[in-house]
């Protein structure tokens, strides 16, 4: 049994078919048209209609991309204080130093919380304020702590703001602006800046 056939197998027809493409010429199709002259076949269009809610949030009169320094933290959940985990536990392994800088970590975390007031409406309230002084200039009050605010414009419209909407994204804005944070080596914020 001859696994590759025989030799006579083979039409003289499609000899002329399978010969290998001459440099320079174009190569073509059983047509004869040549294969960069071809038309393309149209590509159909699929269309899924899908119905987004559109989400409208109110977000003040100024908004600002901050990216936070390492000094500075935001806690996203509500502060309680019967589900507040004391950070300060396994006080005992600590030294003085790491006992000044999670002690400065818990001060300088952002928190908020839901409070009523006397007519027993919800009000959300902060340990932060942004003061923004006679001459223009901004500062961040947090606890007993003081950071100096610059707000500079962003280049280029590459900063949005999306809402994440099931499985997909929908804008909300442009950043234009930004903050940024510094510390004044003073008082216990010096402990933050000085070497270790």
């Amino acid at each position: 049994m001859d696994l590759f056939g025989d030799i006579d197998d083979i039409s003289s027809e499609s000899d002329g078919d399978n010969k290998p493409p001459i440099s320079g010429q174009p190569v073509t199709d059983g047509r004869g048209v040549p294969q960069d002259q071809q038309e393309e076949e149209p590509i159909s269009e699929t269309k899924i209609e899908v119905e987004i809610p559109s989400i409208n949030s109110d977000l003040g009169n100024e908004l600002y991309f901050v990216k936070l320094p390492k000094f500075l933290s935001i806690e996203p959940k509500p502060f309680h204080p019967q589900y507040y985990e004391d950070e300060f536990e396994d006080e005992e392994v600590l030294d003085e130093e790491d006992r000044t800088r999670l002690k400065l970590k818990i001060e300088n975390t952002i928190r908020w919380r839901i409070r009523r007031d006397k007519e027993g409406n919800e009000i959300k309230e902060s340990n932060a304020r942004i003061v923004k002084w006679s001459d223009g200039s901004l500062s961040l009050h947090l606890g007993n702590e003081v950071f100096d605010v610059y707000k500079a414009p962003m280049q280029g419209n590459h900063n949005h703001l999306f809402i994440r909407e099931d499985t997909g994204l929908q804008g909300q804005a442009i950043f234009k602006s930004k903050l940024t944070f510094s510390c004044c080596p003073s008082g216990s914020q010096f402990t933050l800046w000085k070497p270790t």
